[in-house]
């Protein structure tokens, strides 16, 4: 027989091990479930046409789902709330609700509160540990990471397999001439999120594993989930949600773009999010943040940037033009069983062919001005 929901949040505390953070959230999305259903239940009895014929049928159907596929979704917050104050970091915090739920609002602009978009409180928490891993990687000015500039071994550190395989793959400095003449964004942006203890996405290579692109990771979230579980989709959530989990330490964000047409696609890793404009299907049309990102002439760390969708207008130090914008939220990545197969890269390795890295070499697509920068 199933536990009532305070019986479930009473166990889950109770817990041991190192289920218990997962066991207090499933708890909590559970208790705001039933509550949701009791508040559906209070607004379905204000409709007089719905207590009779298919709608008195389908009330129990509907109120029952719908509440489950709001908590899920993160819901009116209780389930964070409630998690937070039994010890638990909440999985939903800043995630806000579903996009398809949110869509339902139409098109809006929502914008961090001028205190929050003031703040210049330290971080503390993941964001700290971002922060820290991206002021390593803009020592000596960040030209390394320009599209004319060449990677090392060390930039890209090294990438384990998983303990079963009991061999290291490796992310590859193509042909040892560190990628000179490619758009390094993505490159920028997982190694970035790897030095910080986060989890990264990594595809086949010709010598070993590699990172996927931006436009690969932006087709990959553009149903509202990716495939790997490397990170949860947060598009929909308002910069005030995101900006109070960062806060905490609790959570940071990726940005990921898809080119329009042939152009390459975009990454960067947000400190803020300032304002986001959202379309009535859900979508992102325009982001402003802070952050962290590899442009054409190195990588920086960048205040007030501006991401447009394609077709809509920017100003000539924005990244325009792209096809579809997503938000993601990074997970943590799990302790490293294998500690040792850890080191750093040798300086050559084997060739790997240009569909193969994601990456948009100098003049192999057409130009678009504006819409076709980093």
């Amino acid at each position: 027989m199933a536990l009532n929901p305070m019986a479930q949040l009473q166990a889950a505390v109770h817990a041991h091990g190192k289920d218990k953070n997962a066991q207090i959230n499933a708890a909590a999305r559970q208790f705001e479930s039933v509550l949701l259903t009791q508040l559906l239940s209070v607004m379905w009895k204000t409709s007089p046409e719905l207590q009779h014929g298919q709608g008195a049928m389908y009330q129990q159907m509907f109120q029952g789902a719908f509440a489950d596929h709001l908590a899920e979704g993160g819901g009116i917050g209780l389930a964070s709330v409630i998690a937070k104050g039994l010890g638990a970091t909440a999985e939903t915090t800043g995630a806000g609700i579903t996009r398809h739920i949110e869509a339902a609002l139409g098109p809006r602009v929502m914008t961090l509160p001028p205190d929050a978009a003031q703040s210049s409180e330290p971080p503390v928490g993941i964001l700290a540990d971002v922060s820290a891993a991206a002021s390593g990687m803009l020592q000596g000015g960040g030209t390394q990471w320009a599209k004319d500039g060449s990677l090392s071994a060390q930039d890209l550190g090294a990438v384990n397999a998983t303990a079963s395989a009991g061999v290291r793959a490796r992310e590859t400095v193509m042909n040892a001439h560190g990628y000179q003449g490619y758009y390094k964004c993505n490159l920028f942006a997982f190694e970035l999120a790897r030095r910080a203890g986060l989890e990264v996405p990594l595809a086949p290579r010709g010598t070993g594993l590699g990172f996927p692109s931006s436009n690969r990771v932006t087709e990959d979230a553009s149903d509202g989930k990716l495939d790997s579980g490397w990170a949860k989709v947060a598009t929909g959530a308002s910069p005030a949600a995101m900006q109070d989990a960062l806060r905490a330490g609790e959570a940071v964000f990726m940005l990921v773009g898809q080119g329009h047409g042939e152009a390459h696609g975009h990454m960067a890793m947000m400190e803020r999010p300032r304002s986001i404009a959202y379309d009535s299907d859900g979508s992102v049309r325009s982001i402003e943040f802070d952050g962290w990102e590899a442009q054409p002439d190195g990588a920086k760390h960048l205040t007030a940037r501006t991401w447009n969708r394609y077709g809509n207008p920017g100003g000539p130090h924005d990244r325009n033009g792209l096809e579809r914008i997503e938000i993601i939220r990074l997970n943590r990545k799990a302790a490293d069983p294998n500690p040792a197969l850890a080191s750093d890269l040798p300086s050559q390795v084997g060739p790997l062919s240009q569909p193969e890295l994601g990456l948009s070499k100098q003049g192999q697509h057409p130009t678009q001005g504006a819409e076709d920068r980093s």
